[in-house]
């Protein structure tokens, strides 16, 4: 399978560049340049300053093209016949850096100093932000280090800052599970999250622990035939939450409305329609306890999120009406302004909800150029949103979806 890093590509032919001409700039040989584009090689630390210099971008940007690799198809061939191996080998570069820190389980014998804790917060809190900014390539670029540094801390400190130490390993493991999870990466969200709750259990610290077994749920909700256990784990952390009679702390409180707006979406999944409409009134309930739209451990709880996820738990239930009568009335400047993401994903629902009717798939295009103009990176991260334009291009007919075709494109589903 031939892959190739198109907007790489597309950046070198904007600035009116060949590959000799770029080569011959850089360098290099025309063969190297092939092979960056191809993505069978990546440059050499020397080589990216120059590439940058050469390209007219940072060395940011040039990292976020250098990790965005898609499948090379023929043009206007919708890519794979298997659409979730499709998926899988499109968006797997994006957690390489996470997979290989995982596999990594032998200590490099050269060591570095243990960084400070205050240097290990800020990188720990600038991933959550990039991801909750939905910019994901630069979240996944920055977290092997960001967990990197979070473990030598946590496993090299001793006396009263080790406590501080273990709960940020538990927050960068979250972040990973978030990312992991957005990609539909089961398996890597669930063992991320794992580890983030083992680290906020030796401190006790219960809301990180709440938010590791909702990143849990989510990781479950990603891998085929776990939604029962997804379903016991949330129901299993909110009788702890509530028996432990601790919900005036503004972060257990949000930690525990997260898990019963999850809840309530993993009920409308199963049918269970009641359910899901207690599990929502409890959340409203905490949600107006909190007072306001707040982002705690980064969960973003608040009424908006509560409405936001009544129009998920619509769309679970296959009620198109429902989930738009609920979104018509969702505020969502009143969100935090890093929720970028959060955003984004009421028009992915929508356009869920849009594609329903046989006659919406030109609406939920519509949607969905509306998320990717909220959260460029989100189609070609998503997990949803590259399922769901998948299954509106085996529909496409071009005449009703003139938009279609090139939002594929830029989601690296057609070449």
């Amino acid at each position: 399978m031939a892959l190739k890093r198109h907007r790489l590509c597309q950046r070198r032919k904007a600035l009116g560049f060949s590959q000799e001409r770029l080569a011959e700039v850089l360098g290099v040989e025309r063969s190297t340049v092939v092979r960056w584009e191809s993505a069978e090689t990546d440059p050499h630390p020397w080589h990216r300053t120059r590439i940058a210099s050469a390209l007219q971008v940072t060395l940011e940007q040039l990292d976020d093209m250098l990790v965005d690799i898609s499948v090379a198809t023929r043009r206007g061939q919708a890519m794979g016949e298997d659409t979730r191996n499709l998926s899988s080998a499109v968006r797997s570069p994006l957690l390489s850096g996470l997979r290989a820190f995982l596999t990594s389980y032998v200590p490099d014998p050269l060591a570095q100093p243990v960084p400070p804790l205050l240097d290990v917060r800020r990188n720990v809190v600038r991933v959550h932000n990039l991801y909750q900014r939905a910019s994901y390539s630069s979240a996944a670029r920055l977290l092997p280090e960001a967990l990197r540094q979070a473990t030598e801390l946590a496993s090299r400190t001793t006396g009263m800052h080790r406590a501080s130490a273990f709960q940020l390993l538990a927050a960068a493991y979250i972040a990973a599970s978030k990312l992991a999870t957005k990609v539909g990466d089961g398996h890597s969200a669930l063992l991320t999250a794992d580890r983030a709750s083992t680290a906020a259990r030796l401190t006790d610290h219960h809301a990180l622990t709440a938010v590791a077994a909702y990143q849990a749920a989510c990781g479950l909700l990603r891998l085929p035939g776990r939604v029962t256990e997804a379903a016991q784990v949330t129901q299993n952390s909110i009788k702890q939450l509530v028996r432990g009679k601790r919900m005036r702390d503004p972060d257990l409180l949000s930690a525990h409305g997260a898990l019963l707006l999850l809840a309530a979406v993993i009920a409308a999944r199963q049918g269970r329609t009641k359910d899901t409409d207690q599990l929502l009134t409890q959340a409203e309930r905490l949600a107006t306890e909190l007072g306001s739209d707040q982002n705690r451990l980064w969960t973003g709880f608040g009424p908006t999120n509560v409405a936001i996820h009544g129009v998920s738990a619509a769309v679970e239930r296959h009620d198109a009406d429902r989930a738009i009568g609920i979104a018509g009335g969702v505020d969502l400047s009143r969100l935090p302004t890093a929720l970028v993401g959060r955003r984004a994903q009421v028009h992915l629902d929508l356009a869920v909800a849009a594609a329903m009717a046989s006659d919406g798939r030109s609406l939920a295009v519509l949607h969905i150029l509306e998320a990717e103009r909220v959260a460029p990176e989100v189609v070609r991260v998503n997990a949803q949103a590259q399922t769901l334009l998948l299954d509106l291009l085996s529909k496409d007919r071009r005449a009703a979806t003139p938009g279609l075709r090139p939002l594929a494109e830029r989601a690296g589903l057609l070449a």
